[in-house]
């Protein structure tokens, strides 16, 4: 990794980073939050704190605004970086530690860069059309517990994606010709403008029955030739310590630290 990605900048760019799902209804203080839509359990969760406020405070008008929308639960993603730290208030309030990711990043070189060999069984494919974004589609909605696309949603995600200006792309996995596995890639700017690009890996899921056979590693790595070609100077990822940061660190990711999710029941 290049000198000027030094650790505060990398955790800097991850903390600029949350997954917003398409059709959620967000509002922006000091901190965001965010309700999920329906078709991704509807859940409302609290990221970016940047607040001059106390933890208390902050989670008082977060729990109301939680109420407000009908949700009988907050999520809080607690980051290092995230001001104030509202681990001891959210445990004061019974919250339940769900899951944790370490924030992992590693240097990018520029160019096309080489497709790795692989199981002749294994193919990885980038969404280029409605048939690829449905096969994605039918992989998340196994993994990550979803609602499948209906014709809008779809036809929205194709018009999103496939655009000729689109920063955001997605890749496939097929096992005998069958999709197993499917993730994502966001190219955004970096927090300092002479660092270019950073590539945000998101989203990478594998069906149960067909892990531990590589999937996940070729799409990590298809993402990684993709976003070099780009021009993206540093891969970013938020692995969960439990699965795929074990992973990450053997190919070549380096740990900065750690975010933790929390839920609070109201």
């Amino acid at each position: 990794m290049t000198a000027a990605w030094d650790p505060p900048t990398v955790l800097r760019a991850a903390a600029e980073w949350s997954w917003v799902p398409p059709d959620a209804e967000c509002v922006v203080t000091d901190v965001t939050l965010t309700r999920w839509p329906a078709w991704a359990q509807g859940r409302v969760v609290l990221t970016g704190v940047a607040s001059a406020r106390g933890a208390d405070d902050v989670l008082r008008d977060a729990v109301d605004r939680a109420r407000d929308w009908g949700s009988d639960t907050l999520g809080v993603w607690v980051s290092a970086t995230g001001t104030p730290d509202l681990t001891d208030a959210l445990l004061a309030r019974g919250a339940r530690l769900e899951d944790t990711v370490d924030v992992l990043a590693r240097g990018l070189e520029p160019g096309p860069g080489e497709t790795p060999e692989r199981d002749g069984r294994l193919v990885v494919r980038r969404v280029t059309d409605t048939d690829g974004l449905r096969d994605a589609d039918r992989v998340d909605v196994a993994v990550w517990d979803q609602q499948p696309m209906d014709d809008d949603r779809l036809a929205e995600a194709a018009r999103t994606l496939l655009a000729d200006d689109s920063r955001e792309l997605r890749v496939v996995a097929y096992q005998d010709g069958v999709p197993v596995a499917a993730a994502g890639v966001t190219l955004a700017e970096a927090p300092l403008p002479e660092l270019g690009t950073v590539a945000r890996l998101w989203g990478a899921g594998t069906l149960p029955d067909r892990r531990g056979r590589g999937a996940y590693r070729a799409l990590l790595d298809e993402r990684l030739r993709l976003a070099a070609a780009a021009g993206a100077s540093l891969a970013l990822v938020k692995g969960r310590v439990s699965t795929s940061a074990r992973i990450l660190r053997k190919a070549g990711f380096e740990r900065y630290g750690e975010e933790n999710y929390y839920r609070l029941t109201l």
